[in-house]
C-alpha cells in the first residue's frame, strides 16, 4: 500500500500539470479561433486591420499549439506513470474518444503548419481561410474528445458497469481489482451521450472565455496607451463576446451541467453547495434552483461515510471562485462591452464604466482564471475518491455512491514513491512550459520584421 504522502503528493503533481496543459490548450483554442474569425473579417470588409489581426493570432496560435503538444505529451506521460493502473482498468470505457482524438490530432498537425506558411501564397484567399477553419477544428475535436473522457470519469455514461473483481476472488496482475466495461461493445458510443455533450462544451466554452479575457486585458492595457485603430476594433469583437459566452457558460450550459450532478452525484452536490449537515434537510436557495421549491429537501455532506466524502473545500472553490468569479467576469464585460459598441458619448453606463477601464486591465483576466481554476477544481476533486462515479437510490439513507477508487487497488501505482523535492521539481517544470510559452509570443510580437518576416509575407 502507497505511503499517504506519496498519493497526496501524486494528486498535487498530476494537478498542476493538467492545469498547465488546460491553460496551454485553452490558449490555443482562443488564439486560433480569433485568428479565423479575423480573416473572415478580411474577407468580408478588405480591411488591413483585421489581416494583420489574423496573422498574429495565427502565430501565437502555432506558439501555443508546439509548446501544449510537446507538454501534453509529458503531462501523459506523468498520468500513466503516477496512475499506471488507469489504463487496464478503464481502458475499454475510454478508447473510443481517444482513438477519435487520434484524427483531430492529425487534422491540427497537417492544416495548421499549412495554414502558417501560405499567407499570401494561395491565389484564393477563400481556400487559405478554409484551411485555417481544418486546423481550428482540428483543434476543438481534439478538446471535444479530451473532455468526452474527463466527463466519463465524472459521470458514468449509460451501459458502462464496474465490475469488482476482488468480490470474485479474481485480479488482473495481482494489483488491480476493479474493471470497467460496457455491457454491449456498441455502448461504447454512449461516452458521447447528451450529459457529456453538455459537460464537454462547458468546458470548451470556458477555454475560449480565459484565452479571450486574456487578449482583451492585454488589448485594452495598449489601448489605453496608444489608442490605436485595431485596438479598437479587436476590443469591441473580444470584451462583448466573453460577456455573451459568460452569460451563455452560466445560466444555460451550468444549469444543464447541475442538473446532472443534482441526477447522478448527490454526494458531489452536497460538497459543492457547502450542505454541511447530516441527514435530509432544506436548502431554499438550492431548492429553487433546481426544483422550483424552496421547501426541497437534500442530503447533507455528513450523511455519507468520511472515507467517501470528497474534501469539504470544494466549496470554496465552486461558489468562491467559479460562481462568484464568474459572474463577476460577466457584469464586467459586458459594461466595458457596451462602451465599445456604443462609443463614449452615446453608452449610458460611460460614467461607471470609464474609472474601471485602468484595472478592469488586470481583473478581466483575473477573474477569468479564478473562475477556470474554480470550474476545473470544481469538477476535478469532485471524483475524489471515485472515478467514474455511479449512484444507487438508497431505500432507508442516502444514495450509494460507487465506481473505481483512485487509492490503492484502484488507479494508483502500488510502487510509487514521490518525494517531495522529486515533487517540487516536477510542478517547477509544469509552472515553466505555459511561462514559456507565454515569452515565446511575448518575443513573436515585440519584434514581428526580423522573426516572423521570414514565416509570413507582411
Amino acid at each position: 500500500m502507497p505511503d499517504p504522502l506519496d498519493l497526496e503528493l501524486a494528486r498535487l503533481v498530476s494537478a498542476v500539470g493538467v492545469l498547465a496543459h488546460l491553460s496551454l490548450a485553452s490558449s490555443f483554442l482562443g488564439a486560433i479561433g480569433l485568428a479565423v474569425i479575423a480573416e473572415y473579417l478580411w474577407l468580408r470588409r478588405r480591411d488591413e486591420d483585421w489581416l494583420n489581426l489574423a496573422k498574429r493570432f495565427n502565430i501565437i496560435a502555432t506558439i501555443f499549439f508546439g509548446v501544449g503538444a510537446a507538454f501534453g505529451t509529458l503531462v501523459e506521460f506523468g498520468l500513466v506513470t503516477i496512475w499506471s493502473n488507469f489504463i487496464a482498468i478503464i481502458g475499454t470505457a475510454i478508447a473510443l474518444p481517444f482513438f477519435l482524438e487520434l484524427f483531430a490530432f492529425l487534422f491540427e498537425v497537417v492544416f495548421l503548419p499549412l495554414y502558417t506558411f501560405t499567407w499570401g501564397r494561395i491565389k484564393n484567399p477563400w481556400l487559405h481561410w478554409f484551411i485555417g477553419i481544418l486546423a481550428a477544428f482540428g483543434g476543438y475535436y481534439s478538446a471535444y474528445n479530451i473532455l468526452a473522457v474527463m466527463s466519463s470519469l465524472s459521470i458514468a455514461p449509460p451501459g458502462l458497469q464496474i465490475v469488482n473483481l476482488a468480490a470474485q476472488g479474481k485480479s488482473i496482475a495481482g494489483a488491480i481489482t476493479y474493471l470497467a466495461t460496457f455491457q454491449n461493445p456498441a455502448d461504447a458510443w454512449n461516452i458521447f451521450w447528451w450529459g457529456a455533450n453538455v459537460f464537454i462544451f462547458h468546458g470548451i466554452l470556458a477555454a475560449v472565455i480565459l484565452s479571450w479575457s486574456g487578449v482583451a486585458g492585454v488589448v485594452l492595457y495598449l489601448y489605453l496607451k496608444e489608442r490605436k485603430a485595431w485596438q479598437y476594433k479587436l476590443l469591441r469583437l473580444v470584451v462583448p463576446s466573453v460577456a455573451v459566452l459568460t452569460a451563455i457558460e452560466g445560466f444555460v450550459l451550468g444549469h444543464l451541467q447541475g442538473e446532472l450532478v443534482l441526477e447522478h452525484d448527490p454526494l458531489k452536490l452536497a460538497a459543492l453547495e457547502g450542505m454541511f449537515w447530516s441527514g435530509l434537510k432544506t436548502d431554499p436557495l438550492t431548492g429553487l434552483v433546481a426544483y422550483g421549491n424552496p421547501n426541497a429537501q437534500f442530503w447533507g455532506y455528513y450523511s455519507w461515510p468520511a472515507d467517501i466524502r470528497p474534501p469539504d473545500f470544494v466549496y470554496i472553490f465552486y461558489l468562491g471562485f467559479m460562481v462568484g468569479a464568474g459572474i463577476l467576469l460577466g457584469i464586467l464585460t459586458a459594461g466595458i462591452g457596451l462602451y465599445f459598441l456604443r462609443g463614449e458619448e452615446k453608452c449610458k453606463l460611460t460614467p461607471i464604466v470609464k474609472p474601471l477601464l485602468r484595472p478592469a486591465v488586470a481583473i478581466i483576466p483575473i477573474l477569468a482564471a479564478l473562475a477556470s481554476i474554480g470550474g476545473a477544481v470544481s469538477a476535478e476533486t469532485g471524483r475524489y475518491p471515485f472515478i467514474l462515479v455511479q449512484t444507487v437510490s438508497g431505500t432507508d439513507g442516502p444514495p450509494m455512491i460507487t465506481g473505481v477508487p483512485v487509492g490503492p487497488g484502484g488507479l494508483f501505482n502500488p510502487t510509487l514513491q514521490l518525494s517531495p523535492a522529486l515533487a517540487a521539481l516536477i510542478i517547477l517544470v509544469e509552472v515553466a512550459m505555459p511561462a514559456l510559452a507565454g515569452y515565446m509570443v511575448y518575443l513573436a510580437m515585440a519584434k514581428p520584421p526580423k522573426i516572423l518576416k521570414r514565416v509570413i509575407e507582411y
